[in-house]
């Protein structure tokens, strides 16, 4: 199988309702790597340790720990994933293509990521709901441009529809799913990213380490076990 010698597994540290946690397990769920994941918080790993601050020294997460070697930010775990996986680059390598992958990647994390974490948390909906339609409008008109060939936003698979995909998902969770089904576009990405097996080739769905609310209320966070 492809990864058999990957024996140790990294391991992230982060939380199951955070998307920029899920980002980083459907990298390396995409890249056939497996991970190890712990949940940071006042019941096991607390932010202010001294193991975690050792790690992470801001006391942010996700962070990521590979043998000796540690990592924080959403980003560049990400990109190390996907360089230390199988498979092709998830970042294009035509240069529209590629740029047009991280302005999507940018709109994710800036003009959606906070008005989830307010349909989440349960604040501010209204506000948020608003604010979420207007991305993904956008989305919408991104996804019904012809000129790229293929059910993702930029035509093929790539890490702008990872950084997409846990927003999708907690707008279902929350109740919120019309976000998605309303808009036909939208509602075709997301069947094909939940559909999408590992670029890596292995026999994975990345998408199946997405929480369910039971899941994120538990505290209990999904692992990628891929070459066991």
């Amino acid at each position: 199988m492809i990864g058999d010698h990957l024996h140790a597994k990294i391991q992230l540290f982060g939380l199951p309702g955070d998307p920029d946690t899920l980002k980083c397990l459907m990298t390396a769920g995409e890249k056939g790597v497996d991970i190890e994941s712990r949940v940071v918080g006042t019941d096991a790993l607390s932010t202010d340790s001294q193991e975690f601050r050792s790690m992470s020294p801001f006391g942010s997460i996700p962070c990521l720990r590979d043998v000796d070697f540690t990592l924080c930010g959403t980003l560049t775990i990400m990109s190390y994933l996907n360089d230390k996986g199988f498979g092709p680059s998830l970042i294009p390598r035509n240069g529209v293509a590629r740029a047009l992958h991280y302005q999507w990647s940018e709109f994710a994390t800036h003009h959606v990521a906070p008005h989830v974490d307010d349909l989440l948390a349960g604040k501010n909906v209204d506000r948020a709901m608003s604010a979420l339609g207007v991305a993904f409008d956008a989305l919408e008109a991104q996804l019904h441009n012809k000129r790229y060939k293929g059910a993702f936003i930029v035509g093929e698979f790539s890490l702008a529809d990872i950084h997409w995909a846990p927003y999708a998902h907690c707008c279902e969770l929350t109740g919120h799913g019309e976000l998605v089904s309303a808009r036909s576009a939208i509602a075709e990405w997301w069947q094909a990213v939940q559909g999408h097996k590992s670029t890596s080739k292995e026999n994975f769905f990345a998408a199946s380490v997405l929480p369910t609310m039971d899941e994120i209320k538990g505290r209990h966070i999904r692992s990628v076990s891929i070459n066991a």
